[in-house]
Formats: structure tokens, C-alpha cells, sequence
């Protein structure tokens, strides 16, 4: 699964290899070499890492396996990102930065839910969900699930039988953010 906010290519000769899947192309990490007896001679065993942006070619969209093999090392910084590199994460960053903060939020409702499911969340709590929910909302503004993203009620509308929703009802429209997400994923990365 690619994850997070894009990371500097690994400048590391002869590891390194990017090949073209349909409109995409993919980085892949040799691993390691391993002897094929019949051929006589070591084989390669590439690992993919992550998908190459097209906009931004020494930049790409890591995956877990890049974690396994780079993490934070400072073995993928042998160059320090230029201007133009880090201006592209910063614009370009939305889904790595909210999801971030989507997940932290979905796992402390998660927990809370338990305890008071029927109670109405107040409306601090639901103006800090907002703020996490709206950009990715517009985000998604364009897919065809968008409608069901909605965001959640203080019971401050003005109608007065508007009543603020409780942890349970959060918990669906999170828990309908979390499948939007992950169906953003699969079709943009």
C-alpha cells in the first residue's frame, strides 16, 4: 500500500531501477542477489518501493516495503530536497498530511465509542473533526462516493429539532471516510 507524503528517490547506484506499469511507473529496491545454479549466475530480487511521480521525477510516493528497507535512514538524504521538491510536498500533501491526522482521530473515536455511544459530541470536538474532514472531503469532491461525505453536526444549524450527533453516528461517518479513503488510494496511487 503506498502511504504518506512523497519522499526523495534513493540515489543508490545500481539498486535503484524504475519500470513502467501502463501510465505509471514504479521504484523498485534491489534487495539482494540470489545464485540460480541451473543459469549459472546470481539473479536480482527486486522489491518495489514506491510509485515515481510523474510531475516531479526524483520524488515518489513511498510504500510499506520502503519503510522495511529505508525508514528514516539518512542513506535515501545524500541529497538535501530542493526548493522545488519540498514546495510540491507542501502543495501536494493533502492526502499524506490529513490522513495522517484522520487515523489518530479515527482510533481515538474508536475507543470512546465503546463507552458512551449514545452521547452527543460537544461542539469543540466536532468543529476539530471538521477541520481534519473538510479538506479531505474536498478533496473526494470529485468522486463518485462523495456524497456520502458529510461532516459532523454541532446542532447549531438553526432548526431547533437539529440535534448535535452522538459518538455512534460520528463513528459511521468516519468509519464511511475511512472507505473513501482507502478507495481514493487504490484509484489515484
Amino acid at each position: 500500500m503506498l502511504n504518506r507524503e512523497p519522499v526523495k528517490i534513493p540515489q543508490i547506484p545500481g539498486q535503484i531501477s524504475c519500470r513502467k506499469n501502463g501510465n505509471k511507473e514504479y521504484v523498485y529496491y534491489m534487495r539482494e542477489r540470489k545464485y540460480n545454479p541451473e543459469k549459472k549466475y546470481s539473479e536480482p530480487e527486486w522489491i518495489m518501493i514506491g510509485r515515481k511521480i510523474t510531475e516531479m521525477p526524483s520524488l515518489m510516493y513511498p510504500n510499506d516495503n520502503y519503510d522495511d528497507f529505508f525508514g528514516d535512514k539518512a542513506e535515501t538524504d545524500d541529497e538535501p530536497m530542493t526548493l522545488e521538491e519540498e514546495l510540491y510536498i507542501r502543495n501536494n500533501g493533502v492526502y499524506g498530511t490529513y490522513n495522517t491526522f484522520f487515523n489518530g482521530l479515527y482510533l481515538e473515536f474508536k475507543q470512546q465509542v465503546r463507552r458512551k455511544a449514545d452521547e452527543p459530541v460537544n461542539s469543540y470536538k466536532a468543529e476539530c473533526i471538521n477541520q481534519v474532514l473538510r479538506p479531505l472531503k474536498e478533496m473526494m469532491k470529485n468522486e463518485e462516493y462523495a456524497e456520502f461525505l458529510g461532516l459532523v453536526e454541532t446542532g447549531k444549524t438553526g432548526e431547533p429539532e437539529q440535534e448535535p450527533m452522538n459518538y455512534g453516528d460520528t463513528m459511521i461517518l468516519l468509519t464511511q471516510y475511512k472507505s473513501a479513503l482507502a478507495k481514493y488510494h487504490r484509484n489515484h496511487w
